[in-house]
C-alpha cells in the first residue's frame, strides 16, 4: 500500500480515531522505529503521500467485501445463503438481529468500514495539521509543494473527509467526528448519525467551493486509476455524492419524507459529465468490486433475488411467492414483457438477466434463497480477468434521484419522463398518466403483492432497483430502508463494532430482529432507539489500537472458498 509506512506508526494504547496523531497514552517506552508526526512528515512530499493514499480506504469500504455483500442480501437485491461476508445471516428469514459479538466470524461487516474510515480521517487530520500549521516547517512544505499542489491537496483532503464521514453516517448509528479542528481527541464524544452527516455535508460544501474555481488536477493514481480529475469535475462529483448520500441517510420512510428534496434536486440536476469508475489493471490493484462479481454474475455464488425482478412477472407466481411464508417460497419461471428480464420466453435470457434454472445453495439453508435467474451485466469483467472499469457514480443514478425529488415535490410529469425513459430499455409501454397505474393490463410491470398494477411511484422504485443494480455501494439497502421496503426485522443500521465497545467498557448493543431496536417494519423499535440517550452519549475513552495492513482483514483472493 502506498502509505503503509506512515499509517502503521502506533503500537499500544491510543485513541483509534487518531491512530496517526500521536495522542497516545504514555507507556514510558521509547520506540525509535515509531516516529511522531513531525519526524514522519518531514517534507511536503510526505504529507502528499499520506493524504493522497486515503481514497483507497473509501473504495474498499464501498466496493470490497464488507459490508456491501451482506447489505445486498439484507435488501434482497441478490440472493445467497453462503456465509461469506455475512450474507447468510443478513438474508436469513425470519430476520435475526445483527450479530455484534466480537467473536462473530464476519464481524468485519462493522469493523472493516469503521477502521477504513478512521484510517483516512486520521491520516487527513495529521496531514492538514502539519501542512497548514503556523511553523517554519509547514511553510517550507508549502513552498516545496507550490501553490497549485498545496491547493489540490487541501481540496482532496476535504473530499476524503466528506466521503469518509458520509460512509460512517450511512452505516453506523453513531460515530466520532474527526478533523483538523479537533484538539482534544481523548475528550471526543460519539455523535448520532444525523450530526455525522451534517459534518459530511459541510465538508462537501467546502470541496465544491474550493474545486469550482480551481485549476488543479487530481491524478488518476489517487482516485482508483481510471483517469485524472479536473477541479470542475471534482466539484461535479462532490455534488453528485452529496445528492446520493442525502437520500440514503434516512433510516425510515418518515425520515426520507422529511429530507430537503429541493436541495437534493438541485445537486442531482447538476448532472455528471463523465461516469466515475475505478479501473482494475492487469497485474492487480485495489480498484475492484466484490458486488460486481460474487454478488452478481458468479454462478456458484449468487442469484438475483425475486424481490428485485419478481414484480415484472405476469403469471401470478410472483404474487404467490411474495405472499408465501419463507419455508413455502419456491423458485419460479418469470413470464414478463420486460425484455431486460427475459427475451419473451421465461427460459430465454433478457438483456440484463440470464436464465439459470437452478440454484447452488444448500437446501437446508432455506429454499427461499433460490432463484432461477442471475444478473449478467458485469460478466465481461470476469471474462477479461477482472480487468476493466468498475463504475460507481453515473448520470443515470442522478436521474433517478432527481426523479424521486420531483415526485416528492409534486412535479410528477418530470418523474414520469425519467421512468418512461428507462421502461423503454425493457420495451415496456410508457406511462401516460402520472397519477395512473402502470400500463399493460394483466401484463403490467411492476405488479404488486395483491396482483394490482403499480403506480408511478412503484414503477420508479422498480426501475431504479433494476437499472442501478450494484453500481454504487449498497444502493438497494439504503433505498429500501428509506422507502420502508426492507423485510420485517432487518437491521436498519449497524452498531459500533462490539470489539470497540468492549475496550470502551461499554455494553455491546445491536439492532434488528423481533422486538429489537432499529428493526425494519417496527416504528416503535426506532422510536425506542432514538429515545435511548445512552446510545447517543458514548464517550471517547482510550482504547487499544488494532492498526494493521488491510490485507489481514480483506482477502484479495478473487475466488475465495464458499462457507
Amino acid at each position: 500500500m502506498r502509505n503503509t509506512r506512515l499509517i502503521d506508526w502506533k503500537i499500544g494504547v491510543c485513541a483509534a480515531v487518531v491512530a496517526l496523531s500521536g495522542a497516545c497514552v504514555d507507556l514510558n517506552v521509547t520506540n525509535l522505529n515509531d516516529p511522531d508526526r513531525e519526524r514522519a512528515l518531514s517534507s511536503g512530499n510526505d504529507v502528499e503521500s499520506l493524504i493522497s493514499g486515503g481514497f483507497q480506504a473509501w473504495w474498499q469500504t464501498s466496493h470490497h467485501s464488507y459490508p456491501a455483500a451482506a447489505m445486498s442480501t439484507a435488501a434482497d437485491a441478490h440472493s445467497s445463503s453462503w456465509g461469506n461476508w455475512g450474507m447468510r445471516d443478513a438474508g436469513w428469514e425470519p430476520r435475526k438481529s445483527y450479530n455484534n459479538d466480537p467473536a462473530y466470524s464476519y464481524n468485519n461487516l462493522a469493523e472493516s468500514p469503521w477502521l477504513f474510515s478512521y484510517r483516512t480521517l486520521a491520516a487527513v487530520r495529521d496531514g492538514l495539521l502539519t501542512l497548514n500549521g503556523d511553523t517554519d516547517q509547514a511553510q517550507l512544505m508549502r513552498d516545496e509543494l507550490g501553490a497549485e499542489r498545496t491547493e489540490r491537496l487541501n481540496a482532496f483532503a476535504k473530499y476524503l473527509q466528506a466521503m469518509s464521514l458520509a460512509n460512517l453516517a450511512l452505516i453506523f448509528d453513531q460515530a466520532f467526528i474527526v478533523d483538523e479542528s479537533v484538539d482534544d481527541i481523548a475528550g471526543l464524544e460519539m455523535q448520532p448519525y444525523t450530526a455525522v452527516w451534517a459534518a459530511a455535508e459541510q465538508k462537501f460544501a467546502e470541496v465544491i467551493q474550493m474545486a469550482s474555481g480551481g485549476s488543479f488536477v487530481i491524478p488518476a493514481a489517487w482516485v482508483a486509476f481510471n483517469r485524472d480529475w479536473s477541479a470542475p469535475y471534482m466539484a461535479e462529483l462532490a455534488r453528485a455524492y452529496r445528492a446520493r448520500f442525502a437520500t440514503q441517510i434516512a433510516r425510515t420512510p418518515s425520515e426520507r419524507d422529511g429530507l430537503d428534496w429541493s436541495a437534493i434536486l438541485a445537486d442531482a440536476s447538476g448532472g455528471l459529465s463523465q461516469t466515475f469508475a475505478g479501473y482494475y489493471e492487469e497485474g492487480g490493484n485495489w480498484a475492484w468490486a466484490r458486488a460486481k462479481h460474487h454478488t452478481a454474475h458468479y454462478t456458484g455464488w449468487a442469484r438475483i433475488d425475486y424481490r428485485t425482478v419478481g414484480p415484472s412477472d405476469a403469471s401470478g407466481k410472483w404474487e404467490e411467492w411474495i405472499n408465501a411464508s419463507a419455508d413455502a417460497k419456491r423458485p419460479f419461471d418469470i413470464d414478463t414483457d420486460d425484455r431486460r428480464i427475459t427475451a419473451g420466453d421465461p427460459k430465454m435470457s433478457g438483456t440484463y438477466i440470464r436464465y439459470m434454472g437452478n440454484s447452488p445453495f444448500p437446501a437446508d439453508r432455506g429454499i427461499y434463497h433460490y432463484s432461477n435467474y442471475i444478473d449478467w451485466r458485469w460478466r465481461p469483467l470476469f471474462d477479461n480477468g477482472w480487468v476493466g472499469e468498475y463504475p460507481d457514480m453515473t448520470a443515470m443514478e442522478l436521474e433517478f434521484i432527481a426523479a424521486e425529488a420531483n415526485y416528492r415535490l409534486g412535479n410528477r410529469d418530470a418523474a414520469m419522463e425519467t421512468v418512461n425513459k428507462y421502461r423503454a430499455r425493457g420495451e415496456l409501454p410508457p406511462f401516460t398518466d402520472a397519477n395512473g397505474v402502470a400500463p399493460g393490463g394483466d401484463r403490467c410491470v411492476p405488479q404488486m403483492a395483491d396482483g394490482s398494477c403499480g403506480t408511478l411511484w412503484d414503477a420508479l422504485k422498480y426501475e431504479k432497483r433494476v437499472e442501478v443494480f450494484h453500481y454504487g455501494f449498497a444502493t438497494e439497502y439504503f433505498d429500501d430502508r428509506g422507502w420502508g421496503d426492507l423485510v420485517e426485522w432487518t437491521w436498519e443500521q449497524v452498531p459500533v463494532p462490539g470489539s470497540e465497545l468492549l475496550i470502551l467498557l461499554m455494553d455491546i448493543y445491536s439492532f434488528g430482529g423481533p422486538g429489537g431496536n432499529s428493526s425494519a417494519g417496527d416504528a416503535s423499535a426506532m422510536s425506542a432507539y432514538l429515545n435511548n440517550t445512552d446510545m447517543q452519549t458514548l464517550t471517547s475513552k482510550l482504547f487499544a489500537l488494532r492498526w494493521w495492513d488491510r490485507a489481514n482483514l480483506e482477502s484479495t483472493d478473487h475466488e475465495p472458498t464458499r462457507h
